[in-house]
Order: structure tokens, then sequence, then C-alpha cells
């Protein structure tokens, strides 16, 4: 954040999906405090087209070429326009919130990702769109994003998501602290619950080639213990958010144990809760030492079509 203000760069392609994303930042984001981008960026022309720019006689048709990329353009300006005018009901003022269209240099997801770089607080990406082949899938530049998000804050938004609760997912790490950080500056605390949850795998041994759980009492223990342990990172987490304006009876905890995967079980608890927003860090730690959050993240991309999903540096 700069300034106290927050910063985000919303791509915008001029699909449904696109008015998704305003609806959902309008709803979630303190409008007193948010600057926004809209940013297109046009996607690389054939060669052939290019060289109209050098040398206009090379095709017959260069007129009619330029029309409609000039048309084009006027179209995603008034469209955009209308995004802004939209998110100024919401409370944003219309001087908080630019568009931009820029013609792209590597490709679409990694300009994307450097104009990020210029002190934004996050990207924001609808899942559709941008040559998704059907809703089913996401959009070629949100997955092209999603995997090469190294230093940039990521909102990938799916499908209108119902409500503004949220979960954080948490573990004892700095990653995951960060991720609290990041809620705390960017969204209205007095439009939003927190759920802080914190996932314990399932225990199990292999025997003679056959799964064995551990002894009743030698689980209970080890997940007693993992309470313990994330019971620090849950109160340094509540006191961020009380601070940034949270009501305490807004913000819950819960720890879930026993499962067979810790994204299946995040995203579950989020549609059982009604969740339209899951917030996880890019990387944790588990109990057994280093765990690369990118797997969980991974999967969770994948699974939380329905939902928002926050990826934070």
């Amino acid at each position: 954040m700069e300034g106290g203000r927050c910063r985000l760069l919303v791509a915008a392609d001029g699909s449904e999906h696109t008015q998704e994303l305003v609806d959902y930042i309008g709803g979630i984001i303190s409008p007193r405090h948010t600057e926004l981008v809209f940013l297109h960026i046009m996607p690389k022309v054939p060669e052939a087209l290019d060289d109209l720019e050098k040398d206009p006689p090379t095709l017959p048709n260069a007129d009619h070429f330029r029309k409609w990329g000039l048309q084009r353009e006027r179209q995603l300006r008034d469209l955009m326009r209308d995004f802004r005018r939209r998110l100024t009901e919401t409370g944003i003022p219309e001087y908080s919130i630019r568009i931009s269209i820029l013609k792209a240099r590597e490709g679409i997801a990694r300009d994307l990702l450097q104009e990020g770089r210029g002190g934004f607080d996050a990207i924001v990406v609808g899942r559709g769109g941008f040559g998704a082949a059907d809703t089913q899938v996401m959009g070629s530049v949100a997955a092209k994003v999603a995997a090469k998000l190294d230093t940039a804050n990521l909102w990938l938004v799916g499908k209108p998501p119902a409500g503004k609760r949220m979960i954080i997912a948490m573990d004892s790490s700095e990653s995951a602290m960060r991720a609290v950080k990041h809620v705390s500056g960017m969204i209205d605390a007095s439009n939003c619950t927190v759920r802080l949850l914190h996932i314990v795998r399932g225990i199990k041994v292999c025997s003679a080639g056959m799964e064995k759980t551990f002894p009743e009492e030698y689980r209970r223990r080890l997940i007693e213990e993992a309470e313990n342990q994330i019971g620090p990172a849950f109160e340094a987490a509540i006191n961020i958010l009380v601070e940034s304006g949270f009501e305490p009876e807004k913000i819950s905890t819960k720890v879930i144990s026993g499962v067979a995967s810790r994204a299946g079980a995040i995203f579950e608890e989020a549609v059982r809760e009604g969740c339209g927003t899951i917030v996880v860090g890019r990387k944790g730690l588990s109990s057994v030492g280093e765990f690369d959050m990118g797997r969980v993240t991974g999967k969770l991309i994948q699974l939380a079509d329905s939902v928002a999903l926050w990826v934070v540096a």
C-alpha cells in the first residue's frame, strides 16, 4: 500500500467475467482507500497486419483493419467507463479509477504481471474470459498468470461469489501472516466476516501394503499438539484484524483434522459456510518442516471455481 491506499490492477477483457470482477470488487473493498486501474492489453496482431503501420499500401484492406482496431478500442473504453461508473456508485471516487489500454509486448499474461509489479497490491483476474475454452476451465491468461506468480499478489475470481464471508488458510508461517495483513489492509472490515482455518491432514501408516490408522489416543495427542502450535498464530492474526477495524465477533477460528487433502478441506469448508473468498499464502510451513504452499494453492486453483481465491506472495 502507498500512503495508506490500496492499489488494484484489474485485468479487463470486456467479457461478462470482467463485469463479475466489478461486482466482486465493489462489494468487498474499502472504497475510500482504494485506487484501481482497469487494464486491457491488446493482443499481438499477425505480423502482416503489424506491417500496416510501417507500409500501409502493403495490404488491400489496410483502412478496414485500422478502423476495426479504433472501433474496438472505443468499445473497450466505453465499457470500462461503465465499470468505473458502477464502482463510483459503491463509494469509490471517480479520480481513483483509471483506464489503461496497452499493446501487448511479450504476451498478455507476461505484460500483466510486469505491470502488476509497478506498485500494485494485487492483480485481479477473472477465472474465465481471455480465451477460456469453456466455462469449466480457467481462461488461458488467468492460468498463465497463476503459473508464473512470484512476487505479485493475485486475486482469481470465479463465478460471482456468494456471501461476504472469507476464509484465511492458516499455519504458523510468515507467509500466512502476510496473507492476514493483506486482508486487513484491503477489505471493508465493516462488510465482511473472517474465519481463520487450520488444516491437519490424516495420519496414516502403510503396513504390509495396506493403510492403517494410528491408534486413536496417539492421533488425538498429535491433533492437540497441532492446535496448541497454531494457537499463537491465531491470536496474532486476530490482533492484526481487530487493529484494522474488524469487530472481534466477526472473526472465528477453526481446526479441521484427519483429512486427505488440505486444499479439498479448505474448499469444502468455504462451500459449507457460504464463504465467497479463500485467502492463502504462496508458501507455508507444515508440522514436519518446510512445506510448499504452492501444492495447496495449485489444487485450490483447480477446485475453487465458485469462489474468489487470493494468493498472497
